[in-house]
């Protein structure tokens, strides 16, 4: 039988990841991950591929990644 989750059992599972946030070390700002997707023709079938990145963003690097 399958286990019976709450709520409030969730919540306090992702409340624990909180605590082990990144902090740059240049601006001591929390890292907040943000995905990147890049879209280019494919030079075989010129057909829009798409690529997805995980890049971290803090005050230091937003401007760049943003705008």
């Amino acid at each position: 039988m399958a286990k019976d989750r709450s709520f409030a059992s969730k919540v306090a599972k992702t409340g624990q990841g909180a605590a082990q946030q990144r902090v740059c070390l240049q601006c001591n700002q929390v890292v907040t991950m943000y995905k990147v997707i890049d879209s280019f023709k494919s030079e075989k079938n010129s057909a829009w591929r798409f690529k997805e990145k995980m890049v971290p963003v803090c005050k230091c690097n937003e401007q760049q990644v943003v705008g």
